[in-house]
C-alpha cells in the first residue's frame, strides 16, 4: 500500500479512522465516528481495516510440502483437531513461505466473520486492500523481546517473526496474565526482555510488581507509558508486511465485489448537471464561434480587395493574400549590407544589458537597420558607462532622458558598425 490510504479501526464502539500518507508517522487527519455511515472517507478511497485479534488465531504449522499449492492443501487436515468447527468454515492464510525446517504460522478465521468485515467496507464505498488483526499492526519486536499491548482491553501480545501475536481477553493488575505466564512455559527459548506500553499511570505502577513473576524466568522487564490511546498508537505505526494480510484467495482485493451504487446517487446527480450544462455551453460556444469565423471571413474579403484593388476572381481570400505577399516580399530589395541581423546585434548587447546588470529594458524594436531601446538604469552614471561599453560595437544615439522615480529612463538607438 503506496500514497494515501485510509486507516480504519473497528472498535466496539465504533470506528477510529484515519488519513495516512505513507512514510508519514502522522497521520494527516484523524477522528471517530460511531458507524460506516459517518465514517468521512471518499467513495473508492483505499482502505486497511483493523479488527479484533479475538477473532483471529494463529497456529504453527509444519508440513513437509514441496510446494505451496500441496501445502494449503494440506492446511485443513493439518488443523482439523484445533478447530472448534468444520475446516470448511475457516480461512486459512500462511503468514510466511512454507519452510521444511521450521513450522509456518497460519492465521485462521471464520469465512462468515472475514465476509462481514469485508461487506463493512465495501458499503462504505472504499475499497478494502487489507484487513489485518489488532496485534498485527503492531512492529515486530526485536528477537529476543516480546511486546505486550496494554492499551485498552483485550492485552495484545506481540511475539519476533511474522506469526507471532495472539488477544489475551484479560486485563491489567499486579501480577502478569495467565496467557502470558502460559506462553512463556511452553516457549522455548524464552526471551530475554518483556516491553509493556500502558496508557494509566496506575497500570505503569501495577506492571512494576510483574518483575518478581518474571525472574525465574530470567526476563528484564521493561515499561512503556504513552500518550495514545491503541487506535492512534497503532495507526502511527509504520505498515506491516503484506503477507499479515487476510484478504487471500477468494477474498484477494482484485475480486472485491463491486461497491454499492448508492454511494455514488449524490455525485451521480451533480455529475449528470454538469454534463447538461457544458453541453449547452458547448452549443452556445459553437454558434459564438461559427458567427466570429463568418464575420472574419468578410473582414478578410474586404481586406484583400482593398489591398488588391485589381485582382477580379476571389476563391480563397486568405490563399490569395498570402501569395500575394509572397510575391512583393521576393521583389523587395534584401540586400544583407544594409540590414542588420537582429540575433547577432542582441548577441552582440548581452554583455551589457540583460541577467546580472542593472540595466532594465522596457521596450524593443527593430526596423531591419536600427534597434531602438528603452533602457532604466539605476542613475546617470550608469547610462555613461553603458555608453562607453556600447560606443566601441556600435553606432549609438541617446535621447529622451529623463529621471523618474529615482531612475534614469532613456531612449538609444544603436546600428552595428561596419
Amino acid at each position: 500500500m503506496y500514497g494515501e490510504y485510509w486507516w480504519v479501526h473497528l472498535r466496539p464502539g465504533g470506528l477510529y479512522y484515519a488519513r495516512c500518507v505513507t512514510g508519514n508517522d502522522t497521520p494527516v487527519q484523524e477522528g471517530e465516528c460511531p458507524d460506516w455511515e459517518s465514517l468521512p472517507t471518499p467513495p473508492g478511497a483505499r482502505l486497511m481495516l483493523c479488527v479484533s485479534g479475538s477473532r483471529v488465531r494463529i497456529h504453527p504449522v509444519r508440513i513437509p510440502a514441496r510446494s505451496r499449492r500441496r501445502f494449503l492443501a494440506a492446511l485443513p487436515f493439518a488443523l482439523e483437531d484445533l478447530l472448534l468447527r468444520s475446516p470448511e468454515s475457516y480461512h486459512f492464510v500462511p503468514l510466511s513461505k512454507p519452510s521444511r525446517q521450521l513450522p509456518t504460522p497460519v492465521a485462521v478465521v471464520e469465512h462468515e466473520q472475514l465476509a462481514a468485515w469485508a461487506a463493512m467496507a465495501e458499503e462504505s464505498g472504499c475499497h478494502l486492500e487489507t484487513l489485518i488483526p489488532e496485534y498485527m499492526s503492531i512492529p515486530e519486536p526485536a528477537a529476543d523481546t516480546w511486546l505486550l499491548d496494554g492499551l485498552a482491553d483485550p492485552l495484545l501480545l506481540r511475539l519476533p517473526g511474522l506469526g507471532g501475536g495472539a488477544a489475551l481477553n484479560q486485563v491489567i493488575n499486579s501480577h502478569p496474565p495467565g496467557g502470558l505466564l502460559l506462553a512463556l512455559e511452553q516457549v522455548q527459548p524464552l526471551p530475554r526482555r518483556l516491553e509493556v506500553h500502558v496508557r494509566e499511570s496506575e497500570h505503569y505502577e501495577q506492571v512494576k510488581d510483574w518483575q518478581s513473576w518474571l525472574d525465574p524466568y530470567d526476563i528484564q522487564l521493561d515499561r512503556v507509558q504513552t500518550q495514545f490511546n491503541r487506535s492512534a498508537w497503532l495507526a502511527r505505526q509504520p505498515l506491516p508486511s503484506k503477507s499479515c494480510n487476510l484478504l487471500t484467495g477468494s477474498y484477494r482485493p482484485d475480486n472485491n465485489r463491486p461497491m454499492p451504487a448508492r454511494r455514488f446517487i449524490p455525485s451521480a446527480g451533480l455529475a449528470a448537471a454538469l454534463v447538461i450544462v457544458l453541453t449547452a455551453q458547448w452549443l452556445l460556444e459553437n454558434v459564438r464561434v461559427r458567427a466570429e469565423y463568418d464575420q472574419l471571413n468578410r473582414a478578410i474579403e474586404d481586406t484583400y480587395r482593398e489591398a488588391f484593388p485589381d485582382a477580379r476572381n476571389l476563391v480563397n481570400p486568405r490563399h490569395q493574400m498570402e501569395q500575394q505577399l509572397t510575391a512583393l516580399r521576393e521583389q523587395a530589395d534584401t540586400r544583407q549590407q544594409k540590414h542588420m541581423d537582429i540575433l547577432l546585434l542582441l548577441e552582440q548587447l548581452a554583455p551589457y544589458i540583460g541577467d546580472g546588470t542593472d540595466a532594465l529594458t522596457r521596450s524593443l524594436d527593430f526596423d531591419g537597420q536600427q534597434l531602438v531601446l528603452e533602457l532604466s538604469l539605476p542613475d546617470f552614471a550608469a547610462l555613461e558607462t553603458l555608453q562607453e561599453h556600447l560606443a566601441g560595437s556600435f553606432v549609438l544615439r541617446v535621447e529622451d532622458t529623463e529621471l523618474e522615480s529615482g531612475r534614469v529612463h532613456s531612449r538609444i538607438y544603436l546600428e552595428m558598425r561596419v
